[in-house]
């Protein structure tokens, strides 16, 4: 009876709110980095291993500084992705990934990756968030730009043969 009562005059609990957080998933195809944000403004959410063409880490000044503690840097991780019509920057935050336990999915599309380069850019972003001096971005794989082939030269093409003038009859 106290329950039927208590549920009476109580109001009932809002919903919980969207997370409105970023979740990353790397899988055997690529990747995908969504938010409610890029759901809502329709923005690409997935990106194929062959559209990327590097990996990396970045130690920046953040985009808006901090209302009571001032200007402060961040750390990201970044995927450099090509889809044939223009270049772009992927960048998570770095809680997203642990050097050490990538998933195996980067990882097979990425062999010759450099942790110690990156490990680098994780040692530098934790002198804190006031390193100033550590700014830096740190590429650990990139993808081998394809070497033009060469073409066979032919002999270069021989100059035209000049006509000669025949002397104006008199």
């Amino acid at each position: 009876m106290w329950h039927l009562l208590k549920k009476m005059i109580t109001r009932p609990e809002p919903p919980p709110a969207e997370a409105d957080g970023e979740v990353m998933h790397f899988h055997d195809r690529g990747f995908t980095r969504t938010s409610h944000l890029t759901r809502s403004m329709g923005w690409r959410q997935s990106w194929s291993w062959n559209e990327v063409t590097a990996f990396g880490f970045t130690f920046t000044p953040a985009m808006f500084p901090d209302p009571w503690f001032g200007d402060y840097m961040e750390s990201q991780w970044f995927f450099t992705v090509d889809d044939g019509e223009r270049k772009e920057h992927i960048y998570f935050d770095v809680t997203w990934l642990d050097l050490d336990r990538l998933p195996p999915g980067l990882l097979d599309r990425m062999p010759d990756l450099d942790r110690d380069m990156l490990r680098e850019g994780l040692q530098t972003a934790a002198l804190g968030p006031r390193h100033f001096a550590g700014e830096g971005r740190w590429i650990g794989w990139q993808h081998a730009e394809p070497k033009p082939k060469r073409r066979k030269t032919a002999a270069p093409p021989r100059p035209p043969k000049l006509a000669r003038r025949k002397p104006a009859a008199k």
